[in-house]
């Protein structure tokens, strides 16, 4: 049976069915409540309600398959972002996985990034290349651990002959300046420099005992140091602060 040829017929009898139900307003809207009561009337045969029936359930069908499709759109941004989270987790989950299924790549990158560090102390890159090379000894990157090694050992044994170097040249010139002083062949400013901050019992020890002794000063008579004005060989005058030398001065020959 084609219904678009009888819809105004059945347009018409619900209509009508509904409008002159007693104490129902006319509000357009169709539903099988108010078709079972339009029925109830006698309007429909029962092939004739079976259709509008099966008209009435397409157009709520419509109508939901439209809200659920509004309620869809809706949702679509926050479901995208929910799966680029899981994405992200995902990268993450399996960039940490790959830490455990291979930690000689993952210390090695430590160690070149300790190796590259030029605040880095030389005993800690030595600790860690040689953990590296005892831990990972068939890596493909021991050979490269090894030179970290060997350079960073060899850096530490020259820093240590530098040191030692410096030290002894130190101690050279320290004694040569001693001979120099004990032969009274010291300018004044070699005085001042080699007897500054020096403790009396020290000067002594040095020198001997002074010509003349105060709480203050302390006076050596005779050829220490060399006018640089008259050539003259003339004494020294030793000042103290506090038990130290603080100063050094010429002493002219006729001081006692």
């Amino acid at each position: 049976m084609n219904w678009a040829l009888h819809w105004p017929r059945m347009g018409t009898l619900i209509v009508l069915g509904l409008t002159s139900l007693p104490g129902h307003a006319d509000t357009g809207q169709l539903s099988p409540e108010r078709l079972d009561m339009v029925d109830q009337m006698g309007y429909f045969t029962p092939g004739f309600k079976a259709a509008v029936h099966d008209l009435v359930g397409s157009k709520h069908a419509l109508e939901q398959a439209t809200m659920d499709k509004a309620k869809f759109n809706q949702e679509i941004p926050d479901l995208q972002n929910q799966a680029m989270q899981a994405d992200a987790q995902a990268v993450a989950l399996r960039q940490e996985l790959a830490k455990y299924e291979h930690p000689d790549e993952t210390d090695f990158a430590a160690l070149q990034q300790r190796m590259k560090d030029p605040a880095a102390k030389p005993d800690e890159q030595i600790a860690l290349a040689q953990a590296y090379v005892w831990t990972y000894p068939t890596s493909p990157h021991a050979s490269e651990a090894q030179q970290y090694l060997q350079a960073t050992e060899k850096q530490i044994a020259d820093w240590v002959q530098t040191e030692k170097d410096t030290a002894a040249a130190r101690a050279a010139a320290h004694a040569k300046l001693v001979q120099r002083a004990q032969a009274r062949d010291l300018s004044l400013a070699e005085w001042r420099d080699f007897l500054r901050d020096m403790s009396e019992d020290d000067l002594v020890k040095l020198l001997g005992r002074p010509t003349l002794q105060t709480q203050d000063y302390w006076t050596y008579s005779g050829e220490w140091i060399t006018d640089p004005t008259t050539k003259q060989k003339v004494g020294m005058e030793v000042n103290f602060n506090a038990g130290r030398v603080m100063s050094v001065d010429e002493k002219p020959p006729a001081a006692p």
